[in-house]
């Protein structure tokens, strides 16, 4: 099959599939620049200062939006959009939209043995801020129906990587645990699942990213050539198919314990020299549980989200969700 793909310019359509949000408002990235370090790609979050203090309910209520871009198709949100147009004030079809989406996330949520965490979704809005690389595979859509494999990653996102002139494929893996360790070896595990295809599950995540794939306003020769990618043994370009792992740890973080009696203009500049100096020994952590696995530090992206407590974060995240 021919395709001329600086014809079809698959970079700009897959930009055109990026939300837009407010993440950098509620969520801050640490700079690093420290010598000896793992390389590594990773992002060093954690929740916006307010008043001195994490502003924790303030990124669950922000998550609450993100639900629909979630759980729904491009196409679903287009169309509820385009119908919304004809009314001068009602937006109707997209806050109906936005209720069948929440609902649709409790429903999975119950029916699972999960937490409801949010998680999931931290990472989905993580990996479209950070990497720009559009959700292309909802599970949630999906994880209803009796015949959906519950194993496999939490969300599949993709990009074209236009110097390599291939498909990017990034699949998320999120974790929150008490512990940063725990989180992070219970993340290592699971990831090796899809990059050893142990028991065919990168083939299975294959099959059902390519059966299920959310390409809206894509031409269709375009679409039928990036299929191609998610073919591991019948083409050229699944040959070229680039796999990443975009891994999310959130753990609590004991040091915002310490920010008691610092004054509010200080408070937020102290954490992040205490969070700096906690980075070495979590990132060779990580290196360490990777290797375990046999998965390189080079195939992964790393976000790292220290909570005052987890437990916390779940409970408001589901307070916010039953609402």
């Amino acid at each position: 099959m021919t395709v001329h793909v600086d014809e079809h310019q698959p970079g700009r359509h897959f930009d055109n599939l990026l939300g837009r949000r407010n993440v950098d408002a509620r969520i801050k990235n640490c700079s690093v620049h420290e010598e000896g370090l793992p390389l590594v790609s990773a992002h060093f979050l954690y929740p916006a200062f307010k008043g001195g203090k994490p502003s924790v309910a303030e990124l669950v209520k922000m998550l609450m939006r993100e639900i629909t871009g979630f759980c729904a198709t491009k196409l679903q949100r287009r169309r509820a959009k385009e119908k919304d147009r004809l009314s001068t004030y009602d937006a109707r079809e997209t806050e109906d939209l936005a209720d069948w989406a929440k609902a649709l996330f409790i429903k999975t949520k119950e029916s699972s043995s999960r937490s409801g965490e949010g998680g999931e979704l931290l990472l989905y809005v993580f990996i479209e801020h950070y990497l720009k690389a559009p959700l292309v595979l909802s599970k949630m859509r999906l994880k209803t129906s009796p015949s959906m494999p519950i194993h496999g990653a939490d969300g599949v996102h993709a990009m074209w990587d236009e110097h390599g002139e291939r498909l990017t494929m990034f699949f998320g893996e999120s974790k929150m645990h008490e512990s940063f360790a725990s989180a992070m070896s219970d993340a290592a595990e699971s990831i090796s699942w899809l990059a050893k295809n142990a028991d065919g599950r990168m083939d299975n995540e294959l099959q059902l990213t390519s059966g299920n794939i959310d390409l809206d306003g894509f031409p269709e020769e375009l679409q039928e050539y990036l299929l191609r990618f998610l073919h591991p043994y019948d083409t050229d370009e699944g040959n070229r198919r680039s796999d990443r792992f975009a891994i999310l740890i959130g753990y609590d973080y004991a040091a915002y314990n310490k920010l008691a009696k610092k004054g509010v203009e200080e408070a937020e500049e102290y954490f992040k020299e205490l969070y700096r100096k906690s980075l070495s020994q979590k990132l060779r952590t990580a290196q360490s549980h990777l290797e375990r696995h046999e998965i390189s530090l080079a195939a992964v992206d790393l976000f790292f989200l220290p909570l005052p407590d987890v437990q916390s974060f779940r409970d408001e995240f589901n307070r916010e969700l039953h609402g």
